[in-house]
């Protein structure tokens, strides 16, 4: 895979703070905010409380999507239970989808796709975009870095090698009880 970027989990929540704070000075005061499961959780979560903490009131849920099978190894999106989503939406809802990462796109889109048949009023929020992996005909509207670098994110353990698990974080390592094997 190459070069890898491990993220601090810190610097992840201030920068989620960040975003919430554009998309606050936008204007944009989502009525539904969707954070994608897993990725976009926690991003997510900072944005809703920053809102909140603005008295902006809005339902806040996690979507559950899959595009990746393994470390640069995509598939089609799966969706689940985007009906809790779409029930509650009608033409003046303004729904903010939230993710880690906007890489292909091909995620976004199939829930958005979803969603512009209720209401024109989606916007798409992330952390990290990828603009050269971008295969869909839409930007997100609100990100706050380009990068084209594999990006490994607090929480993932999966599909790294031991020695990449001690060099993102060596607690992480002993943790895990790799230092024994």
């Amino acid at each position: 895979m190459g070069d890898k970027i491990y993220l601090d989990s810190n610097e992840m929540l201030r920068d989620s703070f960040t975003l919430a704070r554009l998309i606050y000075d936008s204007g944009f005061l989502p009525d539904v905010l969707v954070a994608l499961w897993r990725g976009g959780t926690p991003i997510g979560i900072a944005i809703h409380e920053f809102l909140a903490f603005k008295g902006v009131k809005c339902y806040h849920t996690s979507l559950k999507v899959c595009s990746y099978t393994a470390i640069g190894e995509r598939c089609e999106p799966s969706i689940d239970n985007i009906k809790s989503i779409t029930e509650i939406v009608d033409s003046e809802t303004k729904v903010l989808i939230v993710d880690d990462i906007f890489d292909s796109g091909a995620t976004v889109r199939a829930i958005r796709e979803e969603l512009v048949e209720l209401t024109d009023n989606v916007r798409v929020a992330t952390l990290y975009y990828r603009p050269e992996h971008n295969i869909t005909d839409f930007t997100p509207e609100y990100y706050l870095k380009e990068t084209d670098t594999w990006l490994v994110f607090p929480h993932e353990l999966v599909d790294l090698t031991p020695d990449e698990i001690r060099e993102k974080d060596p607690l992480i390592f002993s943790i895990c009880g790799l230092e024994q094997e």
